[in-house]
């Protein structure tokens, strides 16, 4: 059974993310802050590793949404040149 996520305060979540994510970024090779996340329990770690993922994942769905309407809104604008006719009101 996983065990209960902590009741820390948004800042220590942060924190622990902002840790996690420059050891990431630096490679093994220069763990400077090692000792600092020893200090946090690992599943503590964990979770914040998980929260950290999830937020990334909601982002790039996000950014792909956007993407994806901003593509559409452009297609839609230049139809005539990729071959879609744009449909013309009549005057009477």
């Amino acid at each position: 059974m996983a065990s209960p996520v902590p009741d820390l305060p948004l800042w220590a979540w942060n924190l622990i993310i902002a840790v996690q994510g420059h050891e990431e970024q630096h490679g093994s090779t220069d763990r400077c802050l090692n000792a600092v996340l020893a200090a946090v329990p690992t599943d503590v770690q964990n979770q914040a590793a998980a929260i950290n993922a999830y937020v990334r994942q909601a982002e790039g769905n996000e950014l792909a949404d956007k993407t994806a309407k901003n593509w559409d809104d452009m297609i839609s604008r230049f139809g005539g040149i990729f071959g879609d006719q744009p449909t013309q009101k009549e005057t009477p």
